[in-house]
């Protein structure tokens, strides 16, 4: 019976065992040295057909204090300006919170990973769709990113079901945005298509975090009843791609933990 063809033996076939290196000197060519070629050919072809990780961010601009304001959205619910008086710094917008845009993380009720981050991959384009008025005291939040006030940016995306009304550290939730929620809940917009849930888990902390000691870490669970993004403090320590769920009144929510350094670096198989 004749065997078919290997990638070896064609090599073979078309090369020859030797192979000129220069004018009238040959060299033995083994087979491995063969089948190393073969591995580096298929490796590089298979890069080329790999396809570019997908992007989450987008440009636009927003009038900031009166001033017309370049800003590069990473997701629908934060920005790094490009220029006029605040060049250079992050920002994290007030009054409403969209889902992390850096992988497949959030998961409730009949909703999977990957459908509700194809979500929040269009939460910046939806943010950047038109320029919004906003404005800052120049105060910020505790990773040191500047605190902006857009209300009809907050309006836009939490009726449209991009995002959940959201207030940290004892503030209320406005009855604008409230109302906004109910009626994306009741339309089934975005992220209601599936029906609405109790809760939501925001952030993810772990005790080994550099940032964090056993008595400072948390998870943030949202109560969308309210939009009381409230801490709930642990002692324990997370894995890498762990999946951690926090319950409302017999809602849950969960949420797959990445380190922040991993995130947009060195992702692990969990995000890809």
């Amino acid at each position: 019976m004749t065997r078919p063809p290997t990638p070896l033996s064609r090599l073979h076939e078309r090369f020859g065992r030797e192979t000129m290196l220069a004018p009238g000197r040959l060299v033995n060519v083994s087979n491995a040295a063969l089948l190393m070629l073969v591995l580096l050919a298929w490796s590089a072809a298979a890069k080329s057909k790999s396809p570019p990780r997908e992007h989450h961010d987008a440009w636009g601009s927003i009038v900031l204090n009166g001033e017309k304001t370049k800003v590069h959205w990473t997701d629908g619910d934060s920005f790094n300006i490009k220029d006029g008086a605040h060049v250079g710094k992050g920002t994290r917008l007030q009054g409403y919170n969209t889902l992390e845009a850096y992988g497949p993380v959030h998961s409730w009720g009949g909703w999977t990973a990957v459908e509700l981050y194809e979500i929040a991959r269009e939460s910046a384009s939806a943010a950047a769709s038109k320029e919004w008025a906003c404005t800052t005291d120049g105060k910020e939040d505790g990773y040191h990113r500047l605190l902006i006030d857009c209300p009809e940016l907050a309006l836009h995306m939490v009726r449209d079901g991009f995002a959940m009304a959201y207030a940290v550290d004892g503030a209320q939730a406005s009855k604008a945005i409230l109302d906004a929620q109910k009626e994306a809940m009741a339309a089934k917009r975005g992220i209601w298509a599936k029906g609405a849930t109790k809760c939501i888990v925001s952030s993810l902390h772990s005790v080994d975090e550099e940032d964090d000691t056993p008595d400072r870490a948390y998870n943030r669970v949202v109560d969308t009843r309210t939009g009381q993004a409230l801490k709930r403090p642990h002692q324990k320590k997370y894995e890498t791609c762990e999946k951690v769920c926090e319950s409302v009144d017999g809602d849950e929510s969960c949420m797959v933990y990445v380190p922040f350094k991993r995130r947009y670096h060195d992702p692990p198989d969990c995000l890809k």
